[in-house]
């Protein structure tokens, strides 16, 4: 008889991402799963002073309302539990010292998995020494901090056909890569390619290369997109190297991928056929790169990049 293990999963909505995770888990059999979603913890002000109660708080003891009802939560929670084989945490700057502290006495191994660069949620450093483990999916700070390093996965590869309606899609926040970002829509549309940026900065509007939205687009609206695409566009943040969740969205639907990640040419599913690197100095693409189909990569070398894998990697289960 395959014996029960135990597991908390804590982190945050992460744009739905930790949902693939969830779903698996819930239908094995040989986990007993709780998850704690950080962001849908309710929290509210009772009235007026406990709000301003709440700003002295955090002027004097950095600490404030929500963090203490997040943590208290979590307590409640995990209390009426009892003790957990194991427990990943995903994000942990997002906890109070309490409430890592709690968990780490409730658990009788404490994983963590860092899907930014660490310099980008410096936070995150001050909360390392609470983990058994820790993984990281960028190489970089693997090799600085002795994280495990592995990489993020392919959650999907339902693929159904659709009218191509831009031949490069690109879905990003407003921030520091929008320079970049509009360096390829004038270069795009100097070339008469078609494409879709899409930049979520809090407004809406259709003005200029790119369409402004005020919110998030859920994943399937994402996968809409990149489905009537014929290529993606990965703009890589700064201070990292990882591969983000676009390049296995490229991998899962069979889609070509332009990206200024140059890291990506170290990976054994790498060809120069399907991914394409630029640079703000050196951004040109050859005319066959747009016209060539895709060339699916062997199934042996996707299979170790799946969600199964990943969560063989981390939770030890089948």
């Amino acid at each position: 008889m395959t014996k029960i293990k135990k597991i908390a999963i804590i982190a945050t909505h992460s744009f739905g991402y930790i949902d693939f995770i969830i779903e698996k888990l819930k239908i094995n059999e040989s986990v007993d799963l709780t998850y704690i979603d950080i962001d849908s913890i309710a929290f509210s002000y009772k009235n007026i002073f406990e709000r301003l109660i709440n700003l002295f708080s955090k002027v004097i003891s950095s600490r404030n309302l929500k963090d203490k009802n997040r943590t208290d939560y979590i307590t409640r929670l995990v209390n009426s539990k009892g003790v957990f084989d194991q427990i990943l945490i995903i994000r942990p700057d997002k906890l109070e010292k309490e409430a890592l502290t709690f968990l780490r006495k409730n658990g009788n191994e404490m994983s963590c998995y860092l899907f930014d660069g660490i310099e980008n949620y410096k936070d995150q450093k001050k909360t390392l020494h609470f983990f058994d483990t820790i993984f990281s999916y960028d190489k970089k700070d693997a090799k600085k901090y002795n994280f495990i390093f592995l990489t993020n996965y392919i959650y999907d590869v339902t693929v159904k056909e659709s009218k191509e309606k831009q031949l490069v899609f690109n879905i990003s926040s407003f921030d520091k890569r929008f320079v970049f970002l509009e360096l390829m829509a004038n270069y795009l549309e100097r070339r008469n390619i078609t494409f879709l940026f899409m930049v979520r900065k809090g407004l809406e509007s259709t003005q200029g290369k790119c369409t402004f939205i005020k919110n998030y687009l859920s994943i399937s609206e994402v996968k809409k997109h990149i489905l009537e695409s014929k290529i993606l566009l990965d703009v890589q943040r700064e201070n990292q190297q990882g591969l983000s969740f676009r390049i296995f969205e490229a991998l899962g639907y069979q889609k070509k991928i332009i990206t200024n990640n140059i890291d990506i040419v170290n990976y054994d599913f790498y060809n120069k056929n399907n991914i394409w690197v630029v640079s703000e100095s050196n951004y040109e693409i050859p005319n066959s790169f747009f016209e060539t189909e895709y060339v699916p990569i062997n199934d042996g070398i996707l299979h170790k990049y799946m969600l199964a894998c990943w969560l063989k990697t981390i939770f030890k289960v089948e």
